[in-house]
């Protein structure tokens, strides 16, 4: 009999953008941003308590070190928030852009923090970057993008995925985890439909999903092969983001963003995936 793969809605508020979930294995929470609500949430899946930290300005992603601190790519810069007393420190400004804001984020398997833009009210084509950031210093990863979106990376760090949105593709690199580097850039995935490709992540199998904006789906893939492996059917519209977490990292996390005639767009989702 065929599996059967089941949204279910874990947090409603009525957001306009949910985006970026991270699962904490050392606390068992789920951390996302709101965007447009200039606010980071830590939920407590068990208890249904959320934790809520107030960002400065539009908040694009919110990722964890090493340390289990947050690091948050905000409109008027980056910080390190203790998730505990909610102390915030300012890091520095990556993107002086003021067009721009930041979009997706991510730890590279080394503690590097790779961060994209995107046009802040208008779309900019070709000039957003993914900016990689390392002991305090940063370089521009990739240039030449419309709107830096999901990224990931194999298990032995060799290879990295990273969308640019408007592409409808999926691209893989060689990362060079020694230097923080990419070269032979290549297309693996593309969506075809209504939905674009947003935010994504990498399985313990090492299989890929992406989330679709405007889609209505989820979907897996090989990309070894570019297979399209798995469908899941969404009860909404605009998928952004997706994680792997919960217990035995059974769980596939999803982010959304509102459309009016739909009642649980912005919501957050799960599914049981193993």
């Amino acid at each position: 009999m065929q599996k059967t793969y089941t949204p279910e809605l874990v947090y409603y508020a009525g957001n306009q953008l949910l985006e970026g979930p991270v699962w904490s294995e050392k606390e068992q929470r789920l951390y996302f941003v709101s965007i447009e609500d200039e606010m980071i949430y830590r939920l407590n899946e068990e208890t249904t308590e959320i934790t809520s930290y107030p960002t400065n300005g539009p908040v694009g992603a919110a990722v964890l070190n090493k340390d289990g601190k947050i690091i948050s790519a905000e409109k008027q810069g980056i910080y390190l928030i203790n998730p505990e007393t909610k102390e915030r420190t300012y890091l520095m400004q990556a993107n002086e852009d003021e067009r721009q804001r930041y979009n997706d984020g991510k730890l590279d398997p080394n503690g590097r923090f790779l961060i994209g833009t995107m046009g802040y009210g208008e779309t900019l084509e070709g000039e957003a970057r993914l900016f990689i950031i390392e002991d305090g210093e940063v370089r521009i990863l990739l240039s030449d993008l419309t709107l830096s979106n999901g990224m990931g990376w194999t298990k032995d760090g060799r290879t990295f995925y990273h969308i640019d949105t408007p592409t409808k593709k999926v691209k893989q690199y060689d990362y060079d985890l020694a230097n923080g580097t990419v070269s032979n850039g290549k297309t693996i995935v593309e969506i075809t439909g209504n939905g674009s490709p947003d935010g994504m992540c990498v399985d313990v199998d090492e299989k890929i999903w992406v989330a679709e904006y405007g889609g209505k789906q989820i979907c897996k893939w090989d990309p070894a092969t570019g297979e399209k492996l798995l469908t899941i059917p969404m009860p909404v519209s605009n998928i952004t983001s997706c994680c792997i977490g919960g217990e035995n990292k059974a769980y596939l996390y999803i982010t959304t963003a509102k459309e009016n005639d739909e009642p649980l767009s912005g919501g957050l989702f799960k599914v049981k995936i193993r």
